[in-house]
C-alpha cells in the first residue's frame, strides 16, 4: 500500500511541474541538438538571480590567473553572467532540474561585502588603534586609512576581544574580500584579518575555460547528505557555453538525483 502511494505522490509532483520538476532518467531527452541564446538577452530580474554567483566566479577566476584584486573585474562578472544566463534560458530537461527543482547556486562561504580586522587594544605601542577604540573611523595609520578610503569601507561593528578589537569593515559593493582581508595581515598592530564565512557545505557552479577561450564547460553540482559538516553526496550537470551563448547539455553524472527530504536534511 506504502509502494502503491508513493507511486501516484511522484506521478502527481511530476505533473505539477510539467517536467520541469522531475529530472528526467533518459540520457536522450535533452532538448534540441544546440541551444542557441543571445547572451544578454535576458531579464534583469534573470541577471539579479546570478548576481552573486557571477561575482564569485570571476572572483576565482582573477585568483586562478594570479591576479587577486580586490575591485572585482566588471567585464569578468559580466561574463560569467552571460555564460550562466545562457544556459538559464535553454530548453533542456538539466537545466529545468538545476534552475526549476533544485536552484542550484554558489554555497556562500565567505561575504563578500565584510573583512574582520583583529587589532592589538596597546594604543601606547600603536597609537592609531586609539581611533577605533574610539569608535572611528579613520585611524591615523597611513595603510589603515588608504584602505579605507581606496575601497570606500566602512566600519560597521566592533567586538572587544581578549587579545584586542574586533573591527567590522564593510563595502556597499560586493569585492574580493579574501584578497582585502590579505592587506591588513602585515600592517602592525593588526593581529589577524579574516572573512567569516558560513559554516558547512552546500551546491556549487563551476566554470572553466574549454578547449579554447571561446567556449566554457559549466558544472552545476547538486549536493546533499550532510552538508551540515561536508556534503557527502553529489549528482553533476555538465553543459558548454560559447563566446556566442550558444548552449549544449553535456551529461548528467555522480550520485543518484536527490528527493525533497534529502535536500531539506542538508
Amino acid at each position: 500500500m506504502n509502494k502503491f502511494l508513493y507511486r501516484i505522490n511522484a506521478f502527481l509532483i511530476c505533473v505539477v511541474f510539467l517536467f520541469a520538476a522531475c529530472e528526467t532518467t533518459d540520457p536522450t531527452s535533452t532538448g534540441d541538438d544546440d541551444e542557441v541564446t543571445k547572451c544578454g538577452d535576458v531579464s534583469q530580474s534573470t541577471k539579479d538571480f546570478y548576481e552573486d554567483d557571477a561575482v564569485r566566479l570571476a572572483i576565482q577566476f582573477s585568483n586562478a590567473s594570479g591576479d587577486e584584486s580586490i575591485i572585482v573585474p566588471p567585464a569578468l562578472i559580466e561574463r560569467m553572467s552571460d555564460v550562466l544566463t545562457a544556459v538559464h534560458s535553454s530548453e533542456y530537461a538539466a537545466r529545468d532540474s538545476v534552475v526549476d527543482v533544485y536552484d542550484v547556486h554558489i554555497f556562500p562561504s565567505y561575504p563578500l561585502d565584510v573583512v574582520s580586522v583583529e587589532v592589538s587594544s596597546d594604543s601606547t605601542a600603536y597609537p592609531w588603534v586609539g581611533s577605533w577604540l574610539n569608535s572611528e573611523r579613520f585611524t591615523g595609520n597611513s595603510q589603515i586609512d588608504g584602505l579605507i578610503s581606496t575601497y570606500d569601507l566602512d566600519v560597521s561593528g566592533y567586538i572587544n576581544t581578549n587579545s584586542g578589537l574586533l573591527v567590522f569593515l564593510t563595502s556597499e559593493d560586493p569585492i574580493n574580500t579574501v584578497a582585502l582581508a590579505n592587506r591588513f595581515t602585515d600592517i602592525e598592530g593588526v593581529l589577524s584579518s579574516s572573512v567569516q564565512g558560513e559554516s558547512g557545505d552546500g551546491d556549487n557552479i563551476e566554470v572553466m575555460v574549454s578547449g579554447d577561450n571561446d567556449s566554457y564547460k559549466v558544472i552545476y553540482d547538486v549536493a546533499y547528505d550532510d552538508c551540515e559538516n561536508a556534503c557527502q553526496k553529489h549528482r553533476l550537470y555538465e553543459f558548454s557555453v560559447d563566446d556566442n551563448c550558444n548552449v549544449q547539455y553535456i551529461n548528467t553524472t555522480g550520485d543518484p538525483a536527490p528527493s525533497e527530504s534529502e535536500r531539506d536534511e542538508e
